[in-house]
């Protein structure tokens, strides 16, 4: 019997190549979404690595036309996942960030940063008193207007992740914008409202962003984020924020570390 051998790295390739195509035709999302989506992906992955192949090539890979081809990588210019070198090619034009969250513990979320070490820029995108918030049912008791704001955070000039932050009134009154746009909601709670916080509930999913967030994340709208929903109470059981963290899933992983249950009396 005959056998071929095939060197690794090629294999490698021919097995990105090979997830890159399989496009939805039936899909409502357009064919060129589809394809930006693809090579976002795999960019970010290193498996398409530095440069990206020629026009023929996306063409012939994914069975589709040059201004399909072209519309796509328009998509990831603009988003700057890629730059044009003219008489050159297209490259990938910078490392997007590889975070792991731990969703076991009660910490701020910056805390993750300081723990892998990224550096890490936040801007406040929105601190406002909202009289129709989008709430957990559970939630719908709270008084209204209830204190609502959002943070921005990027890294290595990349924008990964959106944290929509809520609290009920009668905490929201005692805090100030300047100390939202200063310090991590945890650490308000805690140190100047001197609330114990006791545990925190989490909702897993992923989500189509809005128009708003697929802007400030730059992504396609057609994409899809890992969307990570949290309540968390005080000592009393009573619901005293929520927050819903908008993340990409290019940058991101969450964590959990279970311990041995075997050995619980």
């Amino acid at each position: 019997m005959m056998s071929t051998r095939v060197h690794p790295a090629a294999g490698t390739k021919a097995a990105a190549a090979h997830r890159l195509q399989g496009l939805q035709r039936a899909s409502a999302t357009s064919l060129y979404e589809q394809i930006a989506d693809r090579l976002r992906q795999h960019v970010s992955s290193g498996e398409v690595g530095g440069q990206l192949p020629t026009e023929e090539a996306l063409m012939r890979m994914f069975d589709v036309s040059r201004s399909t081809v072209r519309k796509a990588v328009q998509r990831l210019v603009d988003e700057a996942v890629l730059m044009r070198r003219q008489g050159k090619g297209t490259f990938v034009s910078r490392p997007l960030p590889k975070i792991v969250h731990s969703i076991d513990r009660l910490a701020p979320f910056m805390e993750t940063f300081r723990q892998v070490g990224e550096d890490i820029h936040t801007e406040l995108i929105e601190f406002a008193w909202i009289e129709n918030p989008d709430l957990p049912i559970e939630l719908d008791g709270w008084e209204r207007p209830v204190l609502g704001y959002q943070r921005l955070y990027i890294s290595r000039g990349v924008p990964h992740a959106i944290t929509r932050i809520r609290v009920p009134a009668k905490i929201g009154r005692r805090m100030t914008r300047e100390e939202v746009d200063s310090a991590p909601i945890y650490d308000i709670l805690q140190k100047k409202l001197q609330v114990k916080l006791a545990r925190a509930e989490f909702l897993v999913g992923c989500r189509q962003p809005s128009p708003q967030i697929s802007e400030a994340l730059e992504i396609s709208q057609s994409s899809f984020l890992l969307v990570l929903d949290r309540i968390t109470r005080d000592s009393a059981g009573e619901a005293i924020e929520t927050t819903t963290h908008f993340l990409r899933p290019d940058v991101y992983q969450l964590s959990v570390a279970l311990e041995d249950l075997s050995r619980a009396k």
